[in-house]
């Protein structure tokens, strides 16, 4: 089984506003340009207008440098490091976020670091240098004491664990499972699962992986993540080909080829390509 690729999404910006108790807080003329912004980098990001992105996130960012809001601060490096990943600017987006590691004239939080950090983690872990990814998910678990980045930090565990230990895979996304549905994270649930379905592939538990794969695909239909469905469609019709329901699993790599050629991702298109050789032969 191959690793599937975490992904990773601009988060808008929250300004920790106060106001009193039944009055909508008053935004300053500097907020509110914050906000907007943000709101333009997101839109830019989604349409896949990554240099635009980067302009609208550096504008709220100098906004909120200007008046040292480190919460504002802080979602903006986290959204340039996503843009500058985007952007084939590996060096930038680590830049970034060491911003928020390293910056001691600026009172970041613990979640905030942690959240840093597990980019990091997962930066390092999507370019294949393991042994860094390894010594930042440690560094994010230092910071993180019930952190907003626990669920996803247990599933990066999963991931590294795949490769060798499917039991500790199955254990770490079994927590991140839990830790998921309680945040309400539909995405990470879903990724949980899918390493859950992973693991017990790897482990020969078919039956196991093909209804994790099924509630998977099911959240990731919610969310619309079509990348995640063609993972999803092709493990179900791995698992149910190892079942030796080979008509079935034909049926779900068509799908998954269906569902990636409306994506643009030749590769999966491929490998649904070659499955479906491998056990009509």
């Amino acid at each position: 089984m191959k690793r599937w690729r975490m992904l990773l999404f601009v988060t808008p910006a929250v300004l920790a506003l106060t106001a009193c108790a039944g009055n909508p807080p008053v935004l300053t003329e500097q907020q509110q340009d914050a906000i907007q912004f943000n709101q333009r980098g997101e839109t830019a990001f989604r349409r896949g207008d990554y240099a635009q992105a980067l302009q609208e996130y550096q504008g709220a960012l100098a906004i909120h440098r200007s008046v040292e809001n480190v919460a504002g601060i802080a979602t903006e490096l986290l959204n340039l490091s996503v843009v500058y990943r985007r952007l084939g600017d590996k060096a930038a987006a680590q830049a970034a976020l060491d911003q928020i590691l390293m910056d001691m004239s600026l009172a970041f939080s613990a979640d905030q670091k942690a959240e840093a950090a597990y980019r990091k983690a997962s930066y390092y872990l999507d370019d294949g240098n393991e042994p860094e990814a390894r010594s930042w998910v440690n560094k994010a678990l230092e910071y993180c004491h019930g952190c907003s980045a626990e669920g996803r930090l247990n599933n990066l565990l999963a991931r590294m664990a795949l490769a060798g230990y499917p039991q500790d895979a199955m254990n770490h996304a079994r927590r991140a499972l839990a830790l998921n549905r309680n945040a309400g994270d539909k995405n990470e649930e879903a990724n949980s699962l899918r390493l859950i379905a992973d693991a017990a592939f790897q482990s020969g538990d078919f039956k196991t992986a093909q209804q994790s794969y099924d509630d998977a695909l099911r959240l990731d239909k919610d969310t619309g993540a079509a990348t995640k469905i063609a993972l999803d469609l092709m493990g179900l019709g791995r698992s149910v080909a190892r079942q030796g329901r080979r008509a079935e699993a034909v049926e779900y790599f068509q799908r998954a080829y269906s569902v990636s050629e409306g994506a643009g991702d030749a590769k999966v298109m491929e490998e649904a390509t070659a499955e479906i050789k491998k056990v009509t032969l």
